[in-house]
């Protein structure tokens, strides 16, 4: 096949023609709004021509991805999905279809096989969001960045500052190494069926310098502080260790334990588990 590609077909159509129906299983809620779609791709695009897509589905955004030049290894667990895109996509010189877990994709073996750090871009499914953005943010070396599809809500959690609601572990952990920002929020209306929810779609892109390494007692720290988030930290952080050793790591970051954990920045979290690891030694 050359790179010719036939026009993108819509996914009511695609779905009638292949005999399917949107799987809840798979929380299958396919994108049908051709500006969003180019609005997705426009934003995988720049940031690299190396993409791996998860979750493909019936192939909008890898259709537009490969329209933009992209070399895309499209990564799809529904075995329905898989034959849709190799019927209506494949063979073509600039596209591998994975069977597999978005998950469990090994983003090393496949920087490996394009040879170039890697774009991710997709519509995460609601069930995996928190395990597949956990997975992307322990890439990020191998990553130019990420645009992803996510719900709305986990979107104002990633996007959080500190003292607001919205601002939690995940807040953390993900800004400690990616700069996030929105490319566009997406109404029901802009899939096909539509879910119950809001959407939208961020972009990561790794810090040149992480604000935070993620440590065993980064991790500790930040998950204690936000397990009962009305605690103050010292309370919170009880199970830490001693209360001296936990006063004294406070004092040497400058962190006061009075503070709900809620109102530390990451790099507060990040002295503070400095701090800790230096008074344990090696």
């Amino acid at each position: 096949m050359t790179d010719d590609l036939p026009p993108p077909r819509d996914a009511r159509d695609l779905l009638r023609s292949h005999g399917l129906s949107p799987k809840r299983s798979f929380s299958q809620n396919f994108l049908v709004q051709p500006g969003a779609i180019a609005q997705i791709a426009d934003a995988a695009a720049a940031l690299g021509s190396s993409l791996v897509e998860l979750g493909p589905g019936l192939g909008a955004l890898t259709h537009a991805l490969l329209e933009r030049g992209c070399d895309v290894i499209a990564v799809e667990l529904d075995r329905d999905m898989v034959r849709v895109l190799e019927q209506e996509l494949g063979p073509h010189p600039r596209l591998r279809i994975v069977a597999g877990d978005a998950a469990e994709t090994d983003f090393h073996e496949l920087s490996g096989a394009l040879g170039s750090k890697l774009v991710v871009a997709g519509n995460l499914p609601y069930q995996a969001t928190g395990a597949i953005l956990r997975h992307v943010v322990r890439h990020r070396d191998i990553l130019f960045g990420a645009v992803l599809m996510v719900q709305r809500e986990v979107r104002d959690r990633l996007v959080a500052v500190p003292g607001t609601k919205d601002y939690g572990a995940l807040s953390v952990f993900v800004q400690a190494g990616f700069a996030v920002d929105t490319v566009c929020r997406l109404r029901p209306g802009s899939f096909y069926p539509p879910p119950k929810v809001e959407s939208a779609v961020v972009r990561l892109v790794p810090l040149e310098e992480p604000l935070a390494k993620e440590t065993a007692s980064f991790r500790a720290i930040v998950r204690a502080a936000f397990q009962t988030r009305r605690k103050t930290l010292r309370n919170a952080c009880k199970s830490m260790g001693d209360s001296a050793h936990l006063g004294q790591a406070a004092a040497d970051a400058g962190i006061d334990l009075s503070r709900r954990g809620e109102t530390l920045s990451v790099g507060e979290f990040a002295r503070f588990a400095d701090a800790w690891d230096a008074l344990r030694g090696p």
